[in-house]
């Protein structure tokens, strides 16, 4: 049965169709039988880099695509809350910014 783990979107964009997916679990310590909670950081694949930060993901165990990064994106969960539409004019002025003059 192949590993899959339900985490958050922590660092998009640093790169290529990799994303940092930071996974919470909970346990019981064996010895002094408090609940313990540990995260842990995994590198996964996204081919179409579509996640954003703050997406709750499936990812799933496969083929190492890198030393470090072995698993997958499987599914968007649910997407992040946007607080306004503001970063989208932003992102098309700096667009246009840097545009060629021949480009425009």
């Amino acid at each position: 049965m192949p590993n899959i783990f339900s985490g958050f979107v922590t660092k998009t964009g640093v790169m290529r169709k990799t994303i940092t997916v930071t996974v919470h679990r909970k346990f019981e310590h064996p010895k002094l039988l408090k609940t313990m909670h540990r995260t842990t950081k995994i590198l996964v694949h996204d081919e179409q880099e579509t996640a954003r930060i703050g997406d709750s993901v499936t990812i799933l165990h496969g083929r190492a695509f890198s030393k470090r990064k072995h698993y997958n994106l499987q599914s968007i969960d649910r997407r992040a809350h946007v607080v306004g539409q503001a970063d989208a004019p932003a992102v098309e002025a700096v667009e246009t910014a840097t545009a060629t003059p021949a480009q425009q």
